[in-house]
């Protein structure tokens, strides 16, 4: 049996035909570099350096010693399956004028880019969650961060996206960005967030 654990890391696995598992820890995308450790019935091996590999035979034989691999290996080895894991999900903020389902006029301007990111996944799936402040009622609230969702997915429509692909929820004065008393007005948590995956 082997096991593998991982810690932000970014992983590429190789299973050969003669049974040969290769790990290679590659650096995230943002530049941080996590860990993994490999484990199996005749021991462990962790890397926490990028670009650095370690190959398992069997599980009756110990993971080897990390030992570096190239870019140029990795590039020409596992490039094409690199290339095609899956976008990373994007999420956008957008805000709202007090009491309203109407975007502040940055808010409105950066709708572009949303719509940008969206043509970059090829099979998009789009969260559009509303939320306010702590002003008014819980009812109200939940009913207006329920009409800043759907107005941010009419725009969304406007500009030619699929409905089908948007999901709206709505959370009220629930889940701040930041915490406030009751009637306290705080702008940013009166948002709508937009996550694209």
């Amino acid at each position: 049996m082997l096991r593998l654990l991982c810690t932000f890391g970014l992983l590429l696995l190789l299973s050969a035909c003669a049974g040969n598992n290769r790990f290679v820890l590659l650096e995230e995308e943002d530049g941080k570099v996590g860990s993994i450790v490999i484990v199996n019935e005749a021991g462990s091996q962790t890397i926490d350096t990028a670009n650095q590999a370690s190959l398992v035979g069997a599980s009756t034989t110990a993971p080897s010693a990390p030992e570096p691999i190239s870019e140029q290996e990795i590039e020409e080895t596992w490039g094409v399956a690199i290339q095609a894991n899956p976008l990373r999900p994007t999420t956008f903020i957008l805000y709202f004028i007090l009491g309203s389902d109407r975007l502040t006029s940055e808010s409105e301007a950066q709708l572009r880019a949303v719509l940008d990111a969206i043509n970059e996944y090829p099979a998009p799936e789009v969260s559009v969650v509303g939320h306010t402040d702590r002003l008014d009622t819980a009812q109200r609230n939940a009913r207006l961060s329920l009409r800043r969702a759907e107005r941010v997915r009419d725009l969304l429509i406007a500009e030619g996206l699929d409905p089908a692909l948007i999901e709206v929820d709505s959370h009220g004065e629930n889940n701040p960005l930041i915490p406030t008393a009751d009637e306290i007005a705080e702008p940013r948590n009166r948002r709508v967030e937009v996550t694209v995956r």
